[in-house]
C-alpha cells in the first residue's frame, strides 16, 4: 500500500483494548473514588464494566487482581447507593441483562394499549403478564460469581440500615428472575446461585429486615405516644415528675428512628 501527502494509517482501538494496554480495568477504579453522586457513580461503574465486556483479557485482570473487592470496598465506603448503581452492579454478574431495560418495559406497558381480542398488553406475548422488573430474563445468565458474592451478596455493601427496603427488594425480584419459570437458564442459575449460598443469604435478609421492620414500627407507636401524651399535657394540668419520666423513658431509641426514617415500617391495615 502506498499513501502519499500528509495522510497517515491508523488502527483504531476500542474502549476495552485502550483499557487494556494502560494496566487493566483496575487503573480506572479512581474514578469509583471519586463520585459523588449515585449518578456518577452508577456511570463510572459502567465505564469499568464496558472495559470488561466481552473482553476476556480485562475481565482476567479484574477477576485475579482483586478488582471486585475494590470495588466492594469503594461501594461501602461511598454509602451512596440507590437503583442505578444497585443495576449495574448486577449487570457485572449477569450476562443478558442492560441497565435501564425494566424502565424501557414500564414505558412500553404504559404506551401501549391493552389488546381487546388477546386481553394482553403490547404484542399479546406471554412477557406482558409478567412483572416489569423481569424485562427480558428469559435470556440472563448468571456468568460471574465473583461480581456476585462481592458487589450484590454483601450486606457490607448494601447496608440496610442506611437505606429503605426498596433496594433489596429489587435485588431479590432480580434473582427471582434468574430462576423463574420462564426462565431459559433457570437450572443454570439455581446451581451457580447454590453455589454462593443463596438460601442463607436470604434467611439472613429476611431476618436483618425483619428486625429494622420491628424497630421502625416501635418508633412510630413511641412517636404516637409521645405525640398524644403532649397534646393532653397541654390541655390539662402540668404533668408530674413520674409521668415525664415515663414519657422519656418511652422515647424511641436512635436505632429506631433511623429505621423510621428510612422507611422501615408498615402501616396498620384499618378495619
Amino acid at each position: 500500500a502506498v499513501v502519499y501527502g500528509l495522510g497517515s494509517v491508523i488502527s483504531p482501538h476500542c474502549l476495552a483494548d485502550n483499557v487494556q494496554w494502560i494496566g487493566g480495568p483496575n487503573v480506572l477504579m479512581p474514578i469509583v473514588n471519586a463520585a459523588q453522586s449515585p449518578s456518577t457513580l452508577a456511570m463510572a461503574l459502567r465505564l469499568i464494566r464496558e472495559s470488561v465486556h466481552r473482553h476476556s483479557p480485562n475481565l482476567e485482570m479484574l477477576q485475579a487482581g482483586g478488582g471486585y473487592r475494590i470495588l466492594g470496598l469503594l461501594l461501602r465506603q461511598k454509602r451512596i447507593m440507590d437503583a442505578r448503581v444497585l443495576d449495574q452492579c448486577f449487570a457485572f454478574a449477569v450476562h443478558g441483562y442492560v441497565p435501564g431495560s425494566t424502565e424501557e418495559q414500564k414505558d412500553s406497558k404504559q404506551t401501549n394499549p391493552v389488546s381487546k381480542n388477546s386481553g394482553t398488553k403490547g404484542t399479546g406475548s406471554s412477557e406482558a403478564n409478567l412483572p416489569p422488573i423481569w424485562a427480558f430474563s428469559e435470556r440472563w445468565v448468571f456468568s460471574d460469581l465473583d461480581a456476585m458474592k462481592y458487589l450484590l451478596l454483601n450486606h457490607q455493601v448494601w447496608d440496610l440500615r442506611g437505606s429503605g427496603p426498596e433496594l433489596p427488594l429489587r435485588l431479590l425480584s432480580f434473582l427471582n428472575g434468574l430462576v423463574a419459570a420462564h426462565s431459559a437458564h433457570a437450572a443454570f442459575n439455581s446451581r451457580r446461585l447454590h453455589l454462593l449460598g443463596i438460601i442463607r443469604w436470604t434467611l439472613h435478609l429476611m431476618l436483618e429486615a425483619t428486625e429494622l421492620y420491628s424497630a421502625g414500627c416501635a418508633a412510630a407507636a413511641s412517636q404516637a405516644k409521645m405525640t398524644t401524651g403532649a397534646g393532653n399535657s397541654r390541655s390539662g394540668p402540668p404533668p408530674s415528675p413520674a409521668e415525664e419520666l415515663r414519657f422519656s423513658a418511652s422515647a424511641p431509641s436512635a436505632a429506631g428512628l433511623s429505621a423510621l426514617n428510612n422507611g422501615w415500617v408498615v402501616q396498620s391495615p384499618s378495619m
